[in-house]
């Protein structure tokens, strides 16, 4: 549940899993963890809520003070963004790419996931799917179920 996720006690919280009859899959009834429990994936959609503070740079007058103390007037000048999403959405998916990929690199390390001896690309995946040999973005993707997160957002 993101940022309403500390309002909640514990009960509401919890996430119970049970055996979905259809697909005979082990599956959570909310997802509130956001597919991450404990620092392992529970198998769910890998789900982020990411908040931006507002732009700082605005046209209007503001007062600051200068290295040397000086109390003065500031106001933004030149071609600024009102509006960080367009480059917000990329620079998540770069994020949380990196942090999948530094947590794999981790568990590599620590629990000899991969032998040594072949390189990285022709390892078994642990995520279960077939596209690390296809490309880091592919791979993400398919990795945490959900698809492009910039179409996720076009389609909301």
């Amino acid at each position: 549940d993101g940022f309403e996720g500390p309002l909640l006690t514990g009960k509401q919280h919890n996430d119970e899993f049970y055996v979905d009859p259809s697909t005979g899959a082990t599956r959570t009834k909310t997802n509130r963890s956001g597919g991450i429990q404990g620092g392992i994936t529970n198998g769910e959609d890998v789900v982020i809520h990411v908040a931006f503070k507002p732009t700082s740079t605005i046209g209007q007058a503001q007062m600051t003070v200068t290295r040397d103390g000086q109390e003065v007037e500031l106001r933004g000048k030149g071609r600024h963004d009102p509006c960080v999403l367009p480059r917000a959405v990329p620079m998540v998916e770069a994020m949380m790419a990196l942090t999948v990929v530094d947590h794999l690199m981790m568990q590599q390390a620590q629990c000899e996931l991969f032998p040594n001896e072949a390189p990285m690309d022709e390892q078994p995946n642990p995520m279960g799917t077939t596209a690390h040999r296809e490309g880091g973005k592919k791979h993400f993707e398919e990795a945490v179920g959900a698809g492009p997160v910039s179409q996720r957002v076009d389609e909301e």
